[in-house]
């Protein structure tokens, strides 16, 4: 697809609400833009975090201005030729992956190199911040941000209502209760929100399912059921910035990207080079253990901050000792004490990292009767399911098929 043109906003045109900033929705977002660009009013990004990107988002702190994380995927890998292709649109958003990329016995400490396949390219955005991707994707050519698109950074959408009457409007609330806007289409980019694990994390009824069963529409019904089946793999993630001295043997590795195998606790560590040979470095649990250590997301994460998670802040630094630990008793890797962070050691809970189970059929994925639709990595494409990749094609497949259903 070709990038945008700056568009005039339609007067009394349609408004779509967007849950979700993640790259599936900043992807539904640009390609609804795209799509119906004399038909869209406006499309509402809500987004509980403080930018797009989800966890292809980047960290950064005012304490440290040079610091920057990629605390979630440090790149992506392309394999399909949609994916290729909505990349190949983002332009200087986007840059290839060089880095050296490793597998670290756990037991022996010997590294391996981990080659790209034929047929893949890695990318991440551009200037290392993953955070671009999903910053390209909401502009234009001339990358200026698409006028349609009017994303409501650290807002959480609580509460959904729509009357079963046809054309009626969504309604969306806060934590509060209070009105936050109303749309004549949902798109729901993310399964939270429809998932029963949104019970365990926030308390209540998922509020797509609450607001579905008034409805009595059976494609939303049966997607729902698909999605209520699907599971999802946590990771805990510890990162931190590393200066001087105790950077210079972390940058010294040789390589950026390292997957542990046999590690009980820890699956993977990113080294990211940073400005003054500084660096952050990020490791990665993995998923039994950070089911083990359910319901700690991390006290700065969103979910604390905005939806009112509660995180044990005992448990957060457990978490951390244990990582520190990890990486401290492995062969060929350099010791990490907190006192030598000039910031973190922070912990940050990945709930939903990577989407199991099966698939939401794409023929379930547009919903016309209640006027919703799913995208994210938990839905059908051609790419491979709970990728990075995936989320960016489901974005893009759903707003074809929303456009289609308006057009119906």
């Amino acid at each position: 697809m070709t990038a945008p043109t700056r568009q005039t906003q339609a007067t009394d045109g349609l408004r779509i609400a967007v849950i979700g900033a993640g790259l599936a929705g900043t992807s539904a977002a640009r390609h609804l833009a795209l799509a119906m660009p004399d038909q869209v009013e406006a499309i509402a990004l809500y987004e509980i975090g403080r930018g797009p990107g989800g966890r292809a988002a980047t960290r950064r702190t005012r304490a440290v201005p040079e610091f920057r994380v990629n605390h979630g995927a440090p790149y992506a890998d392309i394999t399909t030729a949609a994916g290729r292709a909505l990349i190949d649109a983002l332009g200087e958003a986007v840059e290839p992956y060089t880095a050296a990329r490793v597998v670290i016995d756990a037991a022996s400490g010997e590294c391996r190199d981990r080659p790209v396949p034929d047929g893949v390219a890695l990318i991440r955005g551009a200037d290392g911040e993953m955070a671009n991707l999903a910053q390209g994707l909401l502009q234009d050519a001339e990358g200026q941000p698409i006028d349609a698109i009017q994303p409501r950074y650290t807002e959480m959408v609580r509460g959904l209502h729509r009357a079963p009457e046809p054309g009626s409007r969504w309604h969306l609330t806060d934590k509060q209760g209070e009105a936050i806007g109303s749309a004549d289409w949902l798109v729901v980019a993310g399964s939270g929100i429809a998932h029963p694990r949104w019970s365990k994390t926030f308390g209540g009824q998922p509020p797509l399912v609450q607001a579905a069963a008034g409805l009595s529409d059976a494609r939303l019904d049966e997607a729902l059921a698909v999605i209520a089946g699907q599971g999802a793999a946590p990771v805990l993630t510890v990162f931190c910035h590393l200066t001087g001295q105790a950077a210079e043997p972390w940058r010294a590795l040789g390589f950026e990207d390292g997957l542990i195998e046999g590690h009980p606790t820890l699956a993977k560590v990113s080294i990211q080079p940073l400005e003054g040979q500084s660096c952050a470095v990020v490791l990665h649990s993995t998923a039994e253990y950070a089911r083990s250590n359910a319901g700690v997301y991390g006290a700065s994460s969103s979910a604390a901050r905005v939806g009112d998670a509660s995180s044990s802040a005992d448990r957060e630094g457990e978490i951390i000792d244990d990582l520190l630990a990890a990486v401290a008793a492995m062969s060929g890797l350099p010791t990490l004490d907190a006192g030598d962070c000039a910031f973190g050691p922070l912990m940050h809970r990945w709930g939903n990292a990577f989407a199991e189970g099966e698939p939401l059929p794409a023929a379930l994925a547009v919903c016309p009767e209640a006027r919703v639709a799913f995208c994210g990595d938990y839905v059908a494409t051609d790419a491979r399911m709970a990728s990075v990749e995936s989320a960016l094609v489901s974005g893009a497949q759903v707003a074809d098929g929303v456009a289609v259903a308006v057009s119906s």
